[in-house]
């Protein structure tokens, strides 16, 4: 009832009159009781008792408080749609800025809900209609701006949670610092996903989050919208599964079917693995390039591929080339000084007698490049199917149109496919499908099933048959006409292929399926420079991923610590370490990707959510001889995103003995670091727990999923777990965030005073971290963030 509202920029601001100057100018602690109800859960630390003597309602908070509240939106999204960007900035209430003008603002906690607005006031959306996987949120005086940054996820640990922009981050950066020494800006995004609206994210006194000249807000949310339109009720109630992709892990039928499987950003057939580098095989390829550093002109151009430095290499890798060695071709040698070939080991391929020449110069200094003259390119590959066969023909032709003729053959009467640039369905691949009539389609095929066809992009010139030989030839561009349409490289001299035959003349499950490859030559005998290409060890497989419906490419970088000790996930080779084992997680879920394969159409469009992101910050005026300034840390142990995948306990596990580990060790650097407050963020229903042990000696040791000797425990979490609450009208406090299932963290605190103990010196003490989950069902994108309030003092 007492609450003034102003519109800032597309977000409403409220500031709690109880909570601001009365009309003689003194301050007037809030009697408001707390936003989500005023029971927190805390996890009391080893030399505590329990439970602490501390009320969690900050109208109880020593010194008293005021507060401000500001809503962030809105947020819109249809079904399995991510919502993943920076929302417009919200200036904090006039009265509150002109009040802290030049002065220090000490905040001491904050809650958070997400609300839509109505006509009789605010309804919390509750967490299995759209699920907060994160949010990042700063507080920015007057002194400071965000920036966008270039960050090295795969270096650094101790950064915030991953943005939206992999490589980059938006994060607040001060251009004129304080006169007075204070900070001009805070982060406040611990316990900041699924646990977020009843888990505690208040300090004990004297410490708090510092910020000269407080003026804006910024949020820049993660959300994944699961709402069953048909079957669950936005006011909460019982959680009903939707559409879900297939590489989903969670149940839908049954007692735990209590989640989305969405919620985990498993991979789905809108997305294509694109993997530079090769496989998981060593390999020597010919290649050609444009020479485009004049320093290196006979360098490879493959990432990662060596150029061969000795005769006798080059002329050993003709018996390593699939392309020379299966298709028989005759292989001759020599080896000289010359000033117009590349230096090195290179190959010519004469397509008029289908030979090869080996020539290894070496003349060190020539300036000539690989395939320089080289204008087109093709190739052929006969692929057996049982009693069937598909033969592929191409011809790039990259200096006149822009061009590929693709002829391919098959049975007659019967539909043949190929599939480009793949060896697995799983992967989308472009493909294009000759039914039993002669029609083309193309598609992109989803895993085992005919995924979904595509507009025809390209022009058919023949189309004969032979006995019971069908022969379709067309030509396309070289670029796809959309990003679901492969795109043709005119410098790539290998490319993988999947072909097919069915046993009816449309499109259905196939009779016979194969993988092979087609090699390339150039259509003159210009030299290809030969190299090794070896493969990427485990943890160091390189690519990008692309959303098919728009052709955006996230990068991947290298996530795990691949040799230092200090994680488990490579050690453990987990699937998260890996682009080619990679199958869901933060990579696979961005800004307005849907979580749905391709044959899957997005259901209720037409019935968009739309909601606010509602915070309410409690603050004190900062006093220096008071206040301990602290500032959130996060650590993780999930490799540099902070996630990993956890498999599935084995068939015939008792369930109380299905539980999975993760652990790495930290060493926080600077002096007198001391924890104040630790938060554990993880994602419903998977995490069991979280422990931090110090291992001062080096004899700490810990039985998996057990317990631990030779260290101190400094802290112990385990989530409290939705009971259900609010599916009974009228239930008790609080009950609207008590959906089965969802969590809430019971955080360590730390103070000066009782009840707390004393806050843990960590600098330069190297801690164990382990995070337990619950592998009853396989999880991906799991996360093991240990988000920590630190003080120096």
């Amino acid at each position: 009832d007492n609450l003034n509202m102003k519109m800032k920029g597309g977000v409403i601001v409220l500031a709690g009159v109880a909570g601001l100057l009365g009309v003689d100018g003194a301050i007037t602690p809030t009697t408001d009781h707390n936003m989500n109800g005023d029971v927190y859960l805390l996890a009391p630390t080893p030399g505590q008792s329990s439970p602490a003597n501390w009320s969690t309602s900050f109208k109880d908070y020593p010194g008293g408080v005021e507060y401000f509240e500001v809503y962030a939106g809105p947020i819109t999204s249809t079904y399995s749609e991510v919502f993943w960007t920076s929302l417009p900035p919200v200036s904090i209430p006039p009265e509150i800025i002109a009040r802290f003008n030049g002065k220090g603002m000490a905040v001491v906690g904050f809650e958070a809900d997400q609300v839509r607005k109505t006509p009789t006031g605010d309804v919390s959306v509750p967490i299995n209609v759209a699920y907060n996987h994160h949010y990042g949120s700063n507080l920015l005086g007057k002194g400071s701006s965000m920036k966008r940054v270039r960050v090295n996820p795969s270096k650094d640990h101790r950064t915030m949670h991953p943005g939206p922009e992999p490589g980059w981050a938006n994060v607040p950066v001060e251009h004129t610092p304080s006169a007075s020494g204070l900070p001009t800006s805070m982060v406040f995004g611990y316990s900041n996903g699924g646990e977020f609206r009843k888990t505690y994210h208040g300090l004990a006194p004297p410490f708090a989050q510092i910020v000269e000249s407080p003026e804006t807000i910024h949020v820049s949310p993660m959300q994944i919208d699961t709402w069953n339109r048909d079957e669950m009720n936005l006011t909460g109630g019982r959680f009903v599964p939707g559409p879900a992709p297939k590489h989903s892990l969670a149940p839908v039928s049954g007692v735990d079917a209590i989640y989305s499987g969405l919620l985990e950003c498993p991979i789905t057939t809108r997305i294509r693995k694109h993997i530079t580098g090769g496989g998981w095989n060593d390999s020597i390829a010919a290649q050609i390039y444009g020479c485009k550093d004049p320093k290196a002109p006979h360098s490879c151009g493959t990432a990662g591929a060596q150029a061969l430095s000795t005769a006798a290499a080059c002329f050993a890798a003709a018996k390593e080339m699939p392309a020379l060695t299966v298709a028989g071709v005759p292989v001759s040698t020599s080896q000289g000084s010359s000033t117009t070939m590349p230096p090195g080991c290179t190959l010519s391929f004469n397509a008029a007698n289908r030979s090869a020449h080996l020539f290894f110069n070496t003349y060190t200094n020539s300036s000539a490049c690989c395939g320089a003259a080289v204008t087109a390119i093709k190739g052929s590959q006969h692929v057996t199917l049982g009693a069937d066969a598909v033969a592929v023909a191409l011809a790039l032709d990259s200096a006149a149109h822009g061009n590929v003729t693709i002829t391919v053959s098959g049975p007659v009467g019967r539909w043949f496919g190929v599939g480009f640039d793949t060896i697995s369905m799983s992967n989308s691949p472009y493909a294009i499908v000759v039914d039993g009539t002669g029609a083309i389609t193309e598609h992109v095929m989803g895993e085992h099933e005919a995924g979904v066809q595509i507009n025809t992009s390209v022009t058919v010139v023949s189309s004969s048959v032979s006995g019971t030989v069908r022969t379709v030839v067309m030509t396309r561009g070289l670029v796809g006409v959309t990003p679901q349409h492969h795109s043709f490289d005119p410098l790539k001299l290998q490319l993988d292929i999947i072909a097919a035959v069915g046993s009816t003349p449309t499109l259905s499950y196939h009779l016979a399926k194969g993988t092979s490859s087609v090699s390339l030559w150039p259509t003159s005998p210009q030299p290809t420079c030969v190299c090794s290409v070896p493969a990427a060890p485990f943890g160091q497989g390189a690519g990008t991923l692309e959303y098919l419906p728009t052709g955006e490419t996230i990068g991947f970088p290298l996530r795990c610590n691949l040799d230092d000790g200090t994680e488990s996930l490579f050690k453990n080779r987990n699937p998260t370490c890996d682009i080619r084992t990679y199958v869901g997680g933060l990579s696979t879920c961005h800004h307005k990707w849907h979580l749905l394969d391709a044959d899957q159409e997005v259901p209720w469009q037409d019935q968009p959510l739309v909601y606010y992101l509602k915070y309410r910050l409690y603050f004190q005026e900062y006093d220096p001889t008071h206040h301990i300034a602290a500032t959130d840390n996060t650590w993780s142990i999930g490799g540099a995103t902070g996630e990993y995948d956890v498999p599935q306990c084995a068939p015939g596990t008792p369930v109380e003995e299905c539980k999975h580990e993760i652990n790495g060790t930290i060493v926080p650097t600077g002096t007198n670091l001391h924890f104040v407050a630790a938060h554990y963020h993880c994602h419903a229903p998977t995490c069991l727990s979280l422990e931090i042990w110090t291992n001062k000696t080096g004899e700490l040791r810990c039985v998996e999923n057990g317990g631990c000797t030779g260290g101190d425990l400094i802290c112990r979490e385990e989530p409290y777990f939705g009971q259900g609450a609010n599916l009974v009208p009228g239930g008790t406090d609080g009950a609207r965030f008590d959906e089965p299932g969802y969590i809430a963290q019971r955080i360590c605190l730390w103070g000066l005073h009782p009840p707390f103990e004393k806050p843990p010196l960590v600098s330069g003490i190297p801690l164990f971290v382990r995070a337990i989950t619950n592998s009853t069902y396989g999880h991906h994108g799991e996360m093991a963030l240990p988000q920590m309030i630190v003080a120096t003092f």
